[in-house]
């Protein structure tokens, strides 16, 4: 070899085909002078295991072809579905100088590690990756999921948390939610990251779902759903209907009927609803009501008996019933103070007026004139008109030319069936010489009359030369609230004779 000057460096150049990693030294001093240059070993493939987040990593050591070792290895940890490199976490983060580590509170996920040597300023080739581990999600559990009475203080287990934390629990927020009093065992988590829980649910926690988190001083967070069902379901309302439909609140004796409620319970759910209408049919202590959806009285109801018959007889007047529920918990309770009337009383007629439009001709029937039928107490619209609820709807109003009196019929909007509001003759023959047809009319109930309000006449008609009186006789067909059929008594109009419209 050719002596070089003690004061000369060695400078080695060297080609590497990708991949590998060559070290060179350079050195002064006296005496002969020589260089060489050495490739940087790969990594070798990690063993991994797992205790609770803590993943434990082992790998043969790295050494160059004269046998030194390498100065440390960079540990890196990967999604094992492919990606990029994650933050490893300490005590496998960094330079690690031994030929094992233990990643502690790995977050969840499926993993997979390399190990890459290094050495001063140089790094190898990373190796191959490990099999994959698996740290599962953080969990908390507790039993019973569903709480009957206050304070509660259900226990359970949690797992994946950190090694060394410190656990706090609160309602319903992992933040600011209400600190609960709970505990862990062991104190702090163990290696496994598992520990038996004990929480407390307090005096005064509303009934409902609610969440419990589990809070780890480290960051660690689990949740686990409960229900609190420790008070009675609520009867907010009810109510009595006759079988036909319309009004609640009353009935008849002898007359069909159905008990309506509504029941809610926020803790689990409602398991049986009752009604005591012993008062109404004798007996009937204990009625079941099935779920359902019904609307009374532009009241929405949750519950409805099977129809009942009230007793017969039954004296008038107002008549309590009660509403008892249970939960699926087997809280009950009984709500009293619910009541109907009872009407034994047939209405009747008791009136009929006519009334000019503003600017009219008085005695002549004309668009805008009204009729107005009042009867002893409020009839159901339905038992009129089908489906009418009372408020302002089309009709048709017949004038009939007759020799022994003129007369008014109320007939449906499109002329085709007449309505049982009865015949009213006007107490004189010369309204019209011809029967004659007011289209859209229209009629409106309230309280205990009904007005029909004449629309456009169908032809010529007559002024009345006199005055009359009007005689209206009903039909059988309409009804009371309770259900009652119509007298068919005629009504004389009252007040003196006078031209009508």
């Amino acid at each position: 070899m050719k002596r070089l000057p003690l004061w000369v460096g060695v400078v080695l150049g060297v080609v590497l085909a990708p991949g590998l990693a060559l070290a060179a030294w350079t050195a002064a001093g006296s005496g002969d002078a020589f260089g060489r240059a050495f490739a940087m070993p790969a990594g070798s493939t990690p063993s991994v295991s797992v205790t609770g987040r803590n993943v434990t990593l082992s790998w043969s050591g790295s050494t160059f072809p004269n046998g030194d070792p390498v100065d440390g290895y960079v540990v890196r940890r990967y999604p094992s579905g492919g990606g990029a490199s994650q933050t490893v976490l300490a005590d496998c983060a960094g330079t690690v100088t031994t030929t094992s580590c233990v990643e502690h509170a790995v977050p969840a996920g499926s993993w997979v590690y390399t190990i890459t040597p290094v050495h001063a300023s140089w790094t190898g080739t990373e190796g191959a990756t490990s099999a994959a581990v698996t740290i599962d999600p953080p969990t908390l559990t507790l039993t019973p999921s569903t709480v009957t009475s206050l304070p509660a203080s259900p226990g359970g287990t949690l797992t994946g948390f950190a090694t060394g934390e410190t656990v706090t629990f609160r309602l319903d927020d992992p933040n600011g939610g209400t600190v609960l009093s709970g505990s862990i065992d062991p104190d702090p988590v163990p290696l496994d990251g598992q520990a038996t829980v004990s929480v407390t649910l307090p005096n005064g926690t509303a009934d409902g779902a609610h969440t419990v988190y589990a809070v780890g001083s480290a960051g660690t967070q689990a949740s686990v759903a409960v229900t609190v069902d420790a008070t009675p379901p609520v009867v907010q309302a009810a109510a009595i209907q006759k079988t036909q439909g319309g009004s609640a609140g009353y009935l008849k004796q002898g007359g069909t009927y159905r008990v309506y409620a509504n029941v809610t319970d926020a803790g689990s759910s409602v398991a049986s609803v009752t009604a005591d209408v012993s008062a109404i049919t004798t007996g009937q202590t204990a009625v079941a009501l099935s779920a359902g959806s019904w609307v009374v009285d532009g009241v929405t109801y949750g519950y409805r008996s099977a129809p009942l018959t009230a007793d017969n007889p039954l004296a008038e007047g107002s008549l309590g019933f009660a509403i008892s529920a249970a939960d699926a918990s087997g809280h009950a309770t009984t709500q009293g103070g619910f009541t109907v009337t009872v009407d034994n009383t047939p209405p009747s007629a008791t009136d009929v007026q006519t009334a000019n439009a503003s600017g009219g001709t008085v005695g002549r029937a004309e668009t805008g004139d009204t009729i107005t039928f009042t009867f002893s107490e409020p009839i159901e619209p339905g038992s009129i008109l089908a489906g009418w609820d009372g408020s302002v709807t089309t009709v048709t109003v017949r004038l009939i030319n007759n020799a022994t009196g003129d007369r008014i019929q109320v007939w449906n909007a499109a002329n085709g069936a007449q309505l049982p509001l009865g015949t009213v003759v006007l107490g004189r023959t010369d309204y019209t010489n011809a029967s004659r047809n007011f289209t859209a009319s229209t009629m409106q109930m309230s309280g205990s009359t009904i007005t029909v309000t004449l629309g456009t006449p169908s032809g010529a008609v007559r002024t009345a030369a006199g005055t009359g009186t009007m005689t209206w006789t009903p039909s059988t067909a309409p009804y009371d609230r309770a259900a009652n059929a119509m007298l068919t008594i005629a009504a004389t109009e009252g007040g003196p004779a006078d031209a009508e419209f």
